[in-house]
């Protein structure tokens, strides 16, 4: 979800109004997700890098974003959504750790559609996270499949990405679940994340039922 603080300076805002359009437009999202009959979507939030590179005031006000998502809560439950996690819970401050736990234990039994927030997440600092579980259960590398690799990765609760949609003119994935989307379809839209609307959610579902996914065949 890119080019958020573009959107503001476009619009002679400061940055924390392109944060804060960009949160508001999550609801609109997976609204519009729901429409199309998808039951999950996965949401990159917050990279690690973005916690260390941008200025700590950027941040904190980002932080203030994610602290609000307690707010929602009522209308999420009204919908029957349910929260998931795949993030590096020691790198955001106590407070959100708390907020982001709660959100998922109080929606855990929703099953209209599982929103995946992806918080601190770099796919480098999940392959650290997998070793570290690996090492801790003494697992025997000799009978290591992918599948049973899989099942100690942040990713393990979710489906295979199916597709990933990037707002940002640059056509790369940037760490992004790179495990799961060996033959996942890609889609670059040249447009700020303020912007995307559900016509872009519909456009971008129409061209992956149409594409020819052929795996390893």
């Amino acid at each position: 979800m890119d080019w958020n603080r573009t959107w503001a300076k476009n619009k002679l805002l400061p940055k924390i109004a392109g944060h804060k359009a960009w949160a508001d437009n999550i609801e609109k999202t997976v609204f519009g997700a729901i429409e199309q009959g998808i039951e999950y979507i996965t949401l990159w939030w917050l990279s690690t890098d973005n916690l260390i590179k941008r200025e700590k005031s950027e941040v904190d006000d980002i932080i203030k974003i994610i602290n609000w998502a307690k707010k929602y809560l009522k209308n999420i439950m009204q919908n029957w959504w349910k929260i998931e996690l795949i993030w590096d819970i020691n790198k955001l401050p106590d407070e959100s750790q708390w907020i982001l736990n709660e959100l998922v234990k109080e929606t855990r039994n929703n099953t209209k559609i599982t929103i995946t927030l992806a918080l601190a997440y770099w796919w480098q600092d999940e392959i650290i996270r997998w070793i570290k579980k690996i090492n801790d259960l003494w697992i025997d590398f000799s009978h290591l499949s992918r599948e049973e690799f899989r099942k100690y990765l942040d990713v393990a609760k979710l489906p295979i990405v199916d597709m990933i949609v990037r707002t940002w003119w640059h056509k790369r994935l940037s760490w992004f679940l790179l495990y799961d989307s060996e033959y996942a379809e890609t889609y670059y839209l040249d447009k700020n994340w303020p912007d995307f609307n559900t016509d872009d959610l519909k456009n971008i579902i129409e061209q992956y039922e149409i594409s020819q996914r052929k795996f390893w065949k």
